[in-house]
Formats: structure tokens, sequence, C-alpha cells
């Protein structure tokens, strides 16, 4: 399936980079100890061997110390090795939260004028309305949600990160505007019926949130993207030792796995 290429960051991730910030730097000085240990073990090394009597050859002593010294270097080297792999781990997740990032926070800053800047009106009515997700309530201006594009013509439908504008009563409809935009530099509103527009969890609200099991569908972000996908889960978050991430396949995406953060997966909507 073609991905939409769509140039803007999907949500606001500083949680979760401010804590790959932290076990990365923990990382740093956990290397730089093994690094020093490794320096005074070929310091040793290099003392016990100008310290053998060429007449007298080596003691079964120097021969014990030279082999304890190897065997600690053995296990520093490793140590090393596993380290530096867990660094660059976590820097390459770090490196997709943070890309595009310049480009996000202009456009989300834009975002935050243009929605501060619509007329709201709050509607007292005893009437509610079905989201999406199944809340009955109406969701607030601002709030960040999967929405469902209207189907157009030799195209397939497709769920995009919008945010709410509005929701008109009298049609019981969201009006939804695109966080990113067209070829022509705008961005598109829709309206769209509540089964088509549901809520993104923040990053908080997730890690809250009941896990989703493998192998059950959803849909998911698209690395790179801001457009929702229908893919399958691998293993969720808690089955994850390092990355506390959902492992997903997508949906004719070459049985690739995907590490895709809790806020961005969604349960497969009902929308008949």
């Amino acid at each position: 399936m073609e991905r939409k290429s769509r140039s803007s960051r999907p949500l606001e991730d500083g949680h979760e980079e401010l804590s790959l910030w932290k076990q990365i730097c923990q990382l740093l000085v956990k290397l730089e100890g093994i690094q020093k240990d490794e320096e005074s073990i070929l310091n040793s090394i290099n003392k016990i061997q100008l310290s053998v009597n060429a007449e007298q050859g080596i003691t079964l002593l120097v021969q014990q110390k030279l082999k304890d010294t190897y065997r600690r270097g053995i296990e520093l080297s490793s140590n090393e090795y596993k380290t530096i792999g867990d660094i660059i781990e976590k820097i390459s997740v770090l490196v997709a939260l943070r890309d595009n990032e310049q480009d996000y926070k202009r456009k989300k800053r834009k975002l935050e004028i243009e929605s501060n800047s619509t007329t709201h009106s709050t509607h007292s009515s005893s009437s509610s309305t079905i989201n999406g997700s199944g809340s009955s309530h109406i969701i607030t201006r601002g709030t960040t949600v999967a929405a469902r594009q209207p189907k157009e013509k030799d195209k397939n439908e497709e769920w995009i990160l919008a945010v709410v504008l509005q929701y008109h009563p009298d049609k019981n409809k969201y009006q939804v505007e695109d966080v990113d935009q067209d070829d022509y530099g705008e961005k598109q509103r829709y309206m769209l019926p509540p089964r088509y527009v549901i809520p993104v969890k923040s990053s908080e609200e997730a890690k809250l949130s009941p896990e989703i099991p493998s192998r059950q569908d959803v849909l998911a972000l698209y690395p790179g993207t801001t457009c929702f996908y229908k893919a399958t889960v691998i293993a969720p978050p808690s089955k994850s030792k390092e990355i506390k991430n959902y492992r997903v396949q997508f949906e004719d995406d070459n049985d690739e796995v995907k590490y895709i953060m809790p806020e961005h997966v969604i349960e497969m909507p009902k929308t008949k």
C-alpha cells in the first residue's frame, strides 16, 4: 500500500524523548566507566609482562595473574560491545522521534493560533453524541483526533491526523482540520459524522489505558507520516524490555515490524 507522504510530525513526544535522553546519558556514563576499567586492565597486563624475567620464564603465579587479567579484559569488552549497541538503538529511536521537529513545531504553533481564533459556541443541550471511540460526549475544540477523510473517486478511504474545530449539533457532525498542508499550502477541512472522528490519547492517557493484545487489528500512525493505516499488533509495550512501544505489522507492508508509540495505536473502529 502506498503511504501518503506528509511532512508534519504527529504529536508532542517530549516525555518520550526526555526518557530516552536520560537512558542514553546513563549508558554513556556506564560506557565511560567500562573504558576506564579496560585501560586499567591493559596497564596491568603490560606491567605483568614487563616484570617477567626472560631467563626464568613465566612462573605459575604470573601465568595465573595473566589469565585472570585477560579474562577480566574479555568480560569488559563484551560489556562495552553490548552497551554501545544499546546506545545506538536508543539514539535511532530518538532520531525517529525528532524527525522534522522544527517543521512540526512551526506547524503546531500555527495550528494553535488558528484554533484559538476560531469561534466556538458551547452548547448546553441535554442531547449527546457518540464519538468513534464509543464514549458518550462531545469532543471539544482543539482535540487531536484520527479522522476518516471522505472517500474520493479512485482513492482509498484514509484516516488522517486532524484537529476538531467545532461540533455542529444540528447536523450531528464535526468540523475537523487536517494537521498537514496540501500541495497548495492549504489545510483541508471536513464535516464528518461522529463515527469517523476518534480522539487521540495523550502519552500519559495511553500508558494508563488497557493494552491492546497481540494479533488484534488496529489503526496505527505510519512512521514519518500523519496518516493512520490498518495494522496488526505483534506485541504490546509490556512485552518489550527496553522500548515501551507497540510492535505492529502494517497491511501490505512486506511483513516489516515497526515500533509505534502507544498513543499512536487505536483500536479498530466500527464505522458502519
